[in-house]
């Protein structure tokens, strides 16, 4: 098939030749990036996918012969597995979120069932699964075989065979803006048509509330089966046990005395400070010297950047009642570990609220973030979920307060985020993915 399309009115832009291209695998998807990202949202939505289609139909055409023809090499090659489960979590380079929850609860109930996990990290996953670089050769093999395939991002698939099922779990509640409902044009907009098509895959999709069930049908135009279920990884936070073991193993290993007040402080990434490779610069907004002086006696501040942030380095200087835990694969544990969360618009609240200790939002650049650079679904001053604090002086007049909170209702927030949640969101995906 060729394709030679010529869009008139205002993209003015032609797509064409892309067969003859097609074996020269990376000069084709810079073609395909660079004419995507010069096309408007407006022009996207309105003008070029629901009136081309065949569009993707291109793009599909060209991975066969890039990536995905090695998945279909191995389904012509290999038959399925309906005992094997594959894992994948943040592109293969951690062991963490729901997909994380969900194997554990199924190693404790499905002991014998074949497990896989693409991992590149150096944590030893329990159960000795299999494990497998993404994108290698075993690695498709693997999901060829596999009954069923769970991840929190995507795969590299734009197909899967029809035996195979593929949950979607993904990953917090939306706060910032995501993929069609962006209202500017940063760099993660250019992904929006890719992400589309590779979301077509899905089977279902996991959510944690109904105000994520609708943003998830309109910033990912999905139209597929949604499970309000809640989010596996929050299970612990209904089981004072597991919390409480939790919590005392990993405040062991970051060295913490277990009466400190520990503050996380966790936020988002900027798409303002984009360094290439998918990853933004991270500017550390709060002084940590300062912080401690105003905080409660033997406070220890954990400092963790977004996985999509990079620290360059920037707080490996900071010792003693500082610890960096941007490396720390799981946020779930950080958060076990910690007793009031320091925030911005990272969707890590969400989760947060579900332990329902306290939380403070330190916004210096509100206005920049929820403006041009961005755009969230949220205006936090309406919310009226936490403290909100624009400069260091507002913040370091909260600590001491949030340090004495235990427990916190949110009243109409928690009511409206965390209802799904009950502590058995692992054992009903489960018994939904058996059921298929």
């Amino acid at each position: 098939m060729h394709y030679s399309i010529i869009y008139h009115g205002s993209c003015g832009k032609k797509l064409g030749g892309l067969t003859n291209m097609k074996r020269d695998y990376f000069k084709l998807q810079s073609t395909i990036a660079e004419y995507f990202s010069e096309l408007s949202q407006e022009e996207l939505k309105k003008e070029i996918f629901p009136k081309h289609p065949d569009i993707f139909n291109a793009v599909a055409e060209v991975r066969e012969y890039g990536i995905t023809w090695q998945y279909k090499r191995a389904v012509e090659a290999f038959g399925v597995n309906d005992r094997m489960f594959f894992f994948e979590s943040n592109l293969g380079k951690q062991y963490t979120g729901n997909p994380r929850y969900i194997y554990e609860r199924m190693l404790e109930r499905y002991p014998d069932f074949t497990y896989v996990w693409c991992y590149s990290g150096a944590e030893n996953i329990p159960g000795e699964p299999m494990i497998v670089s993404r994108g290698s050769g075993e690695y498709y093999k693997l999901l060829a075989q596999s009954r069923f395939i769970i991840n929190n991002t995507t795969f590299p698939l734009w197909y899967h065979r029809p035996e195979t099922f593929y949950f979607q779990t993904w990953h917090g509640t939306p706060f910032k803006r995501l993929h069609w409902d962006l209202t500017s044009r940063p760099v993660e907009r250019r992904s929006t048509p890719e992400f589309y098509v590779k979301s077509t895959c899905w089977d279902a999709l996991l959510s944690p509330n109904a105000f994520s069930t609708k943003t998830f049908k309109s910033a990912f135009r999905y139209d597929g089966e949604i499970l309000e279920y809640g989010y596996p990884a929050n299970d612990i936070f209904f089981d004072n046990k597991r919390y409480s073991k939790k919590r005392k193993q990993i405040r062991e290993k970051l060295g913490i005395i277990d009466d400190s007040p520990v503050f996380l402080y966790a936020p988002t990434w900027r798409d303002g400070k984009h360094i290439g490779n998918a990853m933004f610069e991270f500017d550390l907004m709060l002084d940590p010297e300062q912080f401690l002086k105003h905080a409660p006696k033997d406070s220890v501040l954990l400092i963790r950047s977004h996985h999509m942030s990079s620290s360059d380095g920037k707080l490996e200087r900071l010792k003693g009642r500082v610890i960096d835990v941007s490396g720390w694969d799981d946020a779930i544990e950080l958060m076990c570990a910690s007793d009031v969360l320091i925030t911005d618009y990272s969707s890590i609240v969400f989760d947060w609220y579900c332990s329902r200790k306290p939380v403070i939002y330190f916004v210096p650049d509100y206005e920049k973030y929820v403006g041009p650079m961005r755009g969230s679904y949220f205006d936090l001053f309406e919310l009226n979920a936490g403290p909100i604090c624009k400069t260091q002086a507002e913040l370091f007049n909260e600590l001491g307060k949030a340090a004495q909170i235990k427990h916190s209702s949110y009243g109409d927030f928690y009511s409206t985020f965390c209802a799904s949640h009950d502590g058995t969101a692992s054992d009903r995906v489960i018994d939904y993915l058996l059921s298929k």
